[in-house]
């Protein structure tokens, strides 16, 4: 038997076939520079000067997988970066096998599954317990919604453990896809601390207003609409003089308040 698990930054095979893993470890130590490791595991780590031969590496170590599994390995021509992890493990040791096609939709980490797995599905949720989650089970897939930057540690820790419970989890990830999808979250955070800073700034406003930072544009300008009539000088006209006074400069402020925020959400959207 012979399993082959990506994550992040590492691909794992791992065999109980001795033959296939002599075979495996005599490639590795003799092609690559930077190896370590012991009779059962063999470590081999990048280096740039030799990309061609762990290219041809993974051509070697693809061809063997499918004439063991008659099915390919997704990416795996792509992944000569990462480090190499060789493992024996004796007969009947090897793991059940969970697919996890990793997407990135929106604000969300989604987990699709090509099995109902909602042991492991508990155990993920559990994992991200600080998180906002859902599982489509039609779908068998699992939403993690962005919450900060912790999400990013916790899920790039997560995926680069094979084994999880009693499987043996092959992640499924393109790292471009991910690499955008952790730029358009950092930009989105940049822009809601910047937002943030000047609110501060125009905190008078959102006191003028009586609102918040936290209300959307919609809220502000309902409590825009509610002060207007409230001192708009058409409805004061028998008024004193003194009266007449602070509800033009009341609705001079409740104006120049509104416009000013329109301007910083329309700004900061």
């Amino acid at each position: 038997m012979m399993q082959i698990v990506q994550s992040l930054e590492s691909i794992s095979v791992n065999t109980d076939d001795i033959d296939i893993f002599h075979y495996l470890k005599e490639l590795i130590t003799k092609n690559f520079s930077r190896v370590l490791g012991r009779k059962d595991k063999i470590f081999s780590f990048f280096e740039e000067n030799e990309i061609p031969q762990r290219k041809y590496f993974l051509k070697l170590l693809e061809k063997k997988y499918h004439d063991k599994n008659s099915k390919d390995i997704q990416n795996l021509s792509e992944a000569y970066h990462k480090t190499f992890r060789l493992n024996f493990k004796q007969e009947n040791t090897l793991r059940a096998i969970i697919e996890i096609e990793v997407k990135f939709v929106g604000t969300s980490l989604v987990f699709v599954f090509k099995n109902k797995e909602k042991l492991f599905v508990s155990y993920i949720k559990q994992y991200f317990k600080e998180h906002n989650t859902r599982y489509d089970d039609d779908k068998k897939m699992l939403f993690i919604d962005y919450k900060d930057e912790n999400t990013f540690n916790l899920f790039e820790s997560f995926a680069c453990v094979s084994e999880h419970l009693k499987y043996c989890v092959d992640f499924i990830i393109n790292s471009d896809e991910y690499q955008n999808f952790k730029q358009t979250a950092h930009k989105k955070e940049a822009n809601k601390w910047k937002f943030n800073a000047l609110a501060k700034l125009f905190s008078t406003y959102f006191q003028v207003l009586d609102c918040k930072p936290s209300d959307d544009l919609s809220k502000i300008r309902q409590q825009y609409l509610i002060m207007v009539k409230m001192y708009h000088p058409d409805f004061h006209q028998d008024a004193s003089v003194e009266q007449r006074m602070y509800c033009r400069e009341q609705f001079e402020k409740i104006q120049i308040a509104y416009d000013n925020l329109k301007s910083l959400y329309k700004n900061n959207g």
